[in-house]
């Protein structure tokens, strides 16, 4: 079932609609609302088309990072793995300081 919360970001009321919880979509707006400060706080004179653009793209740019850094990790994850894996069905033993 769908969660709604009300919030008020750059003065207009919006409706989120999410499956989170109610705490997380509220931690969605808190965080975007954040994103549009520290842009007020760099550019105080942008309005608030440039300012909800700039937080989209800062948030997108955010976003890209820490994908860029799970798909690595879950690389090194499924490389490892398959190491693994092959050494148990080789039959090669295994210790605790063996590094694959």
């Amino acid at each position: 079932m769908a969660n709604l919360l009300k919030a008020e970001i750059l003065g207009q009321e919006f409706t989120l609609k999410g499956e989170l919880e109610e705490q997380s979509l509220e931690k969605v707006a808190a965080h975007l609302k954040e994103k549009i400060k520290e842009i007020q706080a760099t550019l105080p004179g942008a309005n608030k088309v440039q300012l909800s653009v700039l937080a989209a793209l800062n948030i997108t740019y955010d976003y890209f990072l820490l994908k860029e850094e799970f798909d690595r990790t879950m690389n090194t994850l499924e490389t490892k793995s398959r190491q693994w894996l092959l050494k148990l069905e080789t039959g090669f033993p295994l210790s605790p300081s063996s590094e694959v």
